[in-house]
């Protein structure tokens, strides 16, 4: 009997309570408790999650705009998205988001910084997309498989995910995008990479080189919303090579 090959990246979490699950939960507890306190105890160990995965490795060249004698390069590809968060909930509350990617560049880099997150012009984004018509979540449509294969930059795709349902959520001064995560400059071969973001978390030792720290992001996921991310890379031959990307979303509900 063949072995089964252990998945190059597995789930940061080892199970994944449905929202269904945690409802019957909590109602066990007020049955048996007082229902005061069924909600604070689920509410600190068994909260529902909304998961995605993607495996499908996809190369993504930066590719090159041309203003007059001005030439730069540059691209952004939509790799994964999140199915909806759940509506028709009295409350919905993100608490925490964890990314993983599987990815690396092209293996060489000009000016130094190999093995490093120094002179890194691979990474990814993301952002979050609220449905036009709140009655419809945004159609069932694949994102991914529907926009242009790439574009320039995550603002580039507006009115292709309006055609799909779909608007940008923008944060302070029109953000519509957030760091995730930087791959080591030339580094040719594939990495495991992770990022949590806590809402109200900010964490102070995070090294901005490698990592985004969220601010603001969950703060702004919504019911309807959905999570996207965001496969880029910038400057002549640079090239983000990804095999797989997770997006797990922990959330408190009532």
């Amino acid at each position: 009997m063949a072995q089964e090959t252990p998945n190059p990246l597995p789930f940061c979490e080892p199970a994944h309570t449905t929202l269904a699950a945690a409802t019957e939960t909590r109602q066990l507890l007020a049955d048996q408790l007082l229902p005061e306190l069924a909600r604070p105890i689920t509410s600190f160990s068994y909260n529902p999650w909304i998961v995605k995965r993607r495996d499908d490795m996809q190369e993504y060249e930066a590719e090159a705009m041309v203003w007059g004698d001005l030439q730069d390069y540059s691209t952004a590809a939509l790799y994964l998205h999140t199915e909806p968060m759940p509506t028709g909930l009295k409350m919905f509350t993100a608490k925490r988001i964890i990314f993983q990617t599987r990815a690396a560049d092209q293996g060489w880099a000009t000016f130094g910084g190999e093995g490093t997150f120094e002179n890194s012009h691979t990474w990814f984004d993301a952002s979050i997309l609220r449905p036009l018509d709140t009655g419809n979540n945004g159609g069932d449509s694949a994102l991914e498989a529907n926009l242009r294969f790439t574009l320039w930059d995550a603002p580039c795709a507006r009115d292709e995910i309006r055609e799909h349902g779909w608007e940008f959520v923008e944060g302070e001064d029109g953000q519509i995008k957030w760091r995730v995560c930087n791959n080591l400059t030339a580094s040719s071969e594939f990495q495991n990479y992770r990022v949590e973001w806590e809402k109200g978390v900010v964490s102070e030792d995070v090294d901005e080189m490698a990592v985004g720290t969220g601010e603001g992001f969950l703060e702004l996921l919504g019911p309807g919303c959905i999570v996207v991310l965001w496969a880029r890379a910038e400057q002549a031959h640079w090239v983000n090579k990804v095999e797989a990307a997770t997006v797990e979303i922990e959330y408190d509900f009532l």
